[in-house]
């Protein structure tokens, strides 16, 4: 896995979806709608029968046992030659902070499903929850959901990150890659925020959402995790790795027993007896 596609997993578990509607529809000749635009992403689960979609400029013809996903703002045109069709739906939105889901990570537009009848249940238990309206019912909807996107996105032959340059996530990414870069050195949020050209505060909230904490807490925890891998595997003075990670050697274990509950010789005598 190369380093973006790492990154991408991890920024995806900090995504936001609202559930519109949930059901299932069983329909035919009359399910006909020209150059439709939503508000909200479409996935739909074909049970049986096959149907016609213009999806901007691509047309596909999903048939039994396969998902379609069609993300908000595509221009669609749709219908079906069969007599009757069936279909599971769903109607979401997804995003990564103020950044739709599906303007950064691209899909197919259409995939074949392994286990027909595990996604079919899925969408049965996602229109039951979705009804259901207690005091877990959103959150079970929300898994379910997110079960699905995982399925989704495992399956696609088309799974790219939408690099435009000009994203939330293109700009968290050059932070990121000069914090690794830059560990050794003081780090502020108004020097980071510099490098995107973003406001600090504005910088903070981007870092937040993305990353799923602020970038000095971020920092914190990757200089601890360094710290802790020097003193395990290397032979280097406190001194060394604490110039390393960039924490004042006079602070360091200071620093470090906070974090940690034991001194940084503590630590590393305890590593060494532990079995590899």
């Amino acid at each position: 896995m190369d380093q973006m596609s790492e990154r991408l997993g991890e920024y995806l578990t900090n995504i936001q979806t609202s559930i519109f509607t949930v059901s299932y529809r069983r329909v035919g000749t009359n399910w006909s709608y020209a150059n439709m635009k939503h508000e909200y992403n479409l996935l739909y689960y074909i049970v049986d029968g096959s149907c016609v979609i213009r999806a901007d400029h691509e047309v596909i013809q999903p048939l039994s046992g396969q998902l379609v996903l069609l993300p908000e703002g595509t221009n669609l045109t749709t219908f079906s030659d069969d007599e009757y069709f069936s279909k599971y739906y769903c109607h979401f939105t997804a995003s990564l902070g103020e950044t739709r889901l599906f303007d950064l990570l691209k899909l197919s537009a259409v995939i074949d499903v392994k286990d027909k009848q595990a996604i079919e249940e899925q969408f049965r238990q996602l229109c039951h929850y979705a009804a259901a309206k207690n005091k877990t019912s959103a959150l079970r909807c929300k898994t379910i959901l997110l079960g699905l996107l995982c399925t989704y996105i495992e399956n696609s032959q088309l799974c790219k990150f939408a690099d435009n340059g000009h994203s939330p996530l293109d700009a968290v990414n050059v932070v990121l890659q000069f914090i690794d870069k830059h560990l050794s050195e003081k780090l502020s949020v108004e020097r980071l925020a510099s490098l995107v050209h973003f406001h600090p505060h504005y910088f903070i909230q981007v870092f937040k959402t993305m990353v799923g904490c602020p970038p000095m807490q971020y920092i914190t925890k990757l200089r601890f995790e360094h710290a802790c891998i020097f003193l395990s595997s290397t032979g280097m003075s406190v001194y060394e790795i604490a110039e390393r990670v960039g924490i004042e050697p006079d602070y360091f274990a200071k620093f470090f027993r906070h974090h940690s509950g034991m001194t940084p010789t503590e630590y590393r005598n305890r590593s060494a007896i532990m079995p590899q």
